[in-house]
C-alpha cells in the first residue's frame, strides 16, 4: 500500500498549465524515479506535497490521512522531507547549523548546540564523512553543499524522503556515497521518490519510475516486471521514438584564432595557456574540480587576482573585471543560474535587458519597446515556455531559465562564449535545443565557444577539440574522432586507454 498519494493534482501559473490532474504515489521501502522534460510538472508536485505550493484542485494522502502541509517544516515535522534542487543553505552559518535549522532542541531556555553537533556529525558520518561540521557552508564546494542539503532533510529520520535532482552538483565519489546511503534507508522501509535526468542513475537506483509530460502523468514502469529500456523511457518522456546518439559532425576550422591566453597564474590553483579557434566548439573535461570553472571564470575577467590578458581577435585585452570582458565580447553563462546567472524575481524581459545596461553608450532614457522586441524574439528564437515575457524567471522550469541565461547574450556582439556547466539539471529535450543553438551559432558566426560539461557525452557529442584538467593544468588534448569516452576518461586520471577488442 502506497505510504504517500497525491491524486489528480492541479495547478497553474500566471495561465500556465503546470499539472493537469496529475497523481503520484510511492511505497515503503521503494525508490520511485520521477522522470520528465524540464516543466513537466515534477518539482510543482513535489513543492504541493511539501507545502511550498497549494494547489488548484486535488488531494495529498499521507499514512491514509488527508494532509495540507502550510509550508515544508510543517511537512518535516510530520515525516515528509524534501531535498530541493534550489539550496536552501545560510551560507555564513556553520554546517551543524546548517543542518539543524528549523528543528533545534532546546536545553532550558539555551538551544542545545551539543545535540545538534551529535546529529549532524551521525548524519554525515553514514553519508559523507568528510565534510567538518565546524566548517562555514561557504567554503565548501558545491557537491558538499548539496550534501548539506541532503543531510538537513534526514534530521527528523523521515518516512518520505523526495530528492530533486539531488546529484547534478555531486562528484562522483559523492554520488556514491549517497546511493549507499539511499540503499540503506531502502532497507529501513523509508519511501523515496528521485527526480534526476540522468538515465544511468534512475535505471542504476530505481525500483520503478513514473514519467510525466505537459503536467500529466503518462506512464509508470516497474522495474521488478519491466525491462529497464533506456529508448522507451525516453519515449515516455518526449512522446516521440528515441533519436539515435547525436554524433558531431566535424568540419574544417579556419586557421584563425578568435582568443588567444599565452600564460597566466592565478597562485597554485591554476596555471595554463589556450587558443580558441573562430567558428570552433572547445570543451574544457577532468575529473571535477580540477580548476575548470575557474578558468572560465579568469577568461570572463571575474578573477581580476590572476592578472591574465588575451588577445581577442587581434586585439590585446586585459582580463580585469567582466565589464572589460564583456565590453570586447567575452561572455559567460555561469554554472549556477540562480545564484550568478538571473535576478530570479525579475522578469523575463527584464533579465535579458539588464546586461545592455553596461555597454558604453547607452541612451539617457532605456528604450523599453525596442528592448521588449528584441526580448520577445529571444523567447521565441529558443522556444522559452512562458506566458510572457514579464513572468518572474523564478517561476520557469530549470531548462526554460537556463535558455534564458543564454539568451541575454544573444543581441551582443560576441566573439567567446564561455559554458561552465550549461546543462547541468537540464533535460534531454533542453539539453539538444541549447546545443544545437550554440553550435548554430559558431557554424554562422565569427566567434568560439568554450564549454566545461562534468557529463562527457556532452563533449563527445558537440566539441571540435578537449582540452582535459588535473590539479589546475592542462594535462591533455584530443581532436574530433579522439574524443570518446574511454580517452576522456583515461586521460582525466593520467592513464593510456587500453586498445579497444575486437
Amino acid at each position: 500500500m502506497a505510504i504517500l498519494e497525491a491524486r489528480n493534482i492541479k495547478k497553474h501559473f500566471s495561465g500556465v498549465t503546470a499539472l493537469a490532474g496529475t497523481s503520484l504515489s510511492c511505497d515503503k521501502g521503494k525508490i520511485t524515479g520521477l522522470l520528465g522534460a524540464n516543466g513537466s510538472g515534477k518539482s510543482t508536485i513535489s513543492k504541493i506535497i511539501t507545502g511550498v505550493y497549494s494547489a488548484d484542485s486535488g488531494d495529498v494522502f499521507f499514512e491514509g490521512q488527508k494532509v495540507v502541509f502550510k509550508n515544508p517544516l510543517d511537512a518535516k515535522k510530520a515525516g515528509i522531507s524534501m531535498v530541493f534542487q534550489n539550496l536552501s543553505l545560510a551560507p555564513d552559518m556553520k554546517v551543524w547549523e546548517n543542518i539543524v535549522l528549523g528543528m533545534e532542541k532546546g536545553k532550558g531556555i539555551f538551544l542545545d548546540n551539543a545535540d545538534a553537533r551529535r546529529i549532524s556529525r551521525e548524519i554525515l558520518d553514514r553519508l559523507y564523512p568528510k565534510i567538518n561540521i565546524e566548517s562555514k557552508v561557504s567554503a565548501l564546494s558545491p557537491g558538499e553543499k548539496q550534501i548539506v542539503e541532503i543531510a538537513k532533510a534526514l534530521t527528523v529520520k523521515p518516512k518520505v524522503l523526495i530528492l530533486d535532482e539531488p546529484t547534478a552538483a555531486l562528484e562522483q565519489e559523492q554520488v556514491r556515497a549517497l546511493f549507499r546511503y539511499l540503499n540503506e534507508l531502502r532497507s529501513q522501509d523509508i519511501a523515496m521518490i528521485f527526480t534526476s535526468h540522468r538515465m544511468n542513475e534512475v535505471l542504476e537506483l530505481c525500483d520503478d519510475i513514473v514519467v510525466f509530460r505537459n503536467g500529466e502523468n503518462v506512464g509508470k514502469l516497474d522495474f521488478s516486471v519491466d525491462k529497464k529500456d533506456p529508448d522507451r523511457i525516453v519515449e515516455m518522456i518526449t512522446g516521440q521514438k528515441a533519436d539515435q546518439a547525436t554524433r558531431k559532425v566535424y568540419h574544417d576550422l579556419p586557421d584563425e584564432d578568435i582568443l588567444e591566453i599565452k600564460q597566466f597564474k592565478y597562485g597554485n590553483l591554476l596555471e595554463a595557456s589556450l587558443k580558441l579557434r573562430k567558428h570552433e566548439i572547445l570543451g574544457i573535461g577532468g575529473l571535477a574540480g580540477q580548476g575548470q570553472e575557474l578558468l572560465l571564470n579568469v577568461i570572463a575577467g571575474a578573477v581580476p587576482d590572476a592578472r591574465a590578458t588575451a588577445v581577442v581577435d587581434g586585439k590585446e585585452v586585459p582580463l580585469k573585471s567582466p565589464k572589460t570582458a564583456i565590453r570586447n565580447g567575452i561572455v559567460l553563462v555561469p554554472g549556477d543560474r540562480n545564484l550568478e546567472g538571473l535576478f530570479v524575481d525579475n522578469s523575463v524581459y527584464k533579465n535579458i535587458r539588464i546586461p545592455k545596461l553596461a555597454l558604453k553608450g547607452q541612451p539617457l532614457f532605456t528604450p523599453d519597446k525596442k528592448y521588449r522586441e528584441e526580448a520577445e524574439e529571444i523567447v521565441k528564437r529558443l522556444n522559452i515556455v512562458t506566458s510572457s515575457i514579464d513572468n518572474p524567471v523564478g517561476n520557469l522550469s530549470g531548462g526554460n531559465a537556463q535558455k534564458v541565461v543564454v539568451g541575454k547574450w544573444l543581441p551582443f556582439d560576441i566573439k567567446v562564449l564561455l559554458l561552465a556547466d550549461p546543462a547541468k539539471g537540464v533535460d534531454v529535450i533542453a539539453k539538444r535545443d541549447m546545443y544545437e543553438l550554440v553550435s548554430k551559432m559558431a557554424e554562422e558566426n565569427d566567434l568560439g565557444v568554450i564549454v566545461y560539461a562534468t557529463d562527457n557525452d556532452e563533449l563527445i557529442s558537440y566539441c571540435d577539440r578537449v582540452l582535459l584538467m588535473f590539479e589546475g593544468r592542462i594535462v591533455a588534448e584530443l581532436n574530433k574522432e579522439e574524443i570518446t569516452d574511454q580517452n576522456l576518461v583515461a586521460k582525466s586520471m593520467h592513464m593510456e586507454p587500453k586498445e579497444a577488442s575486437v
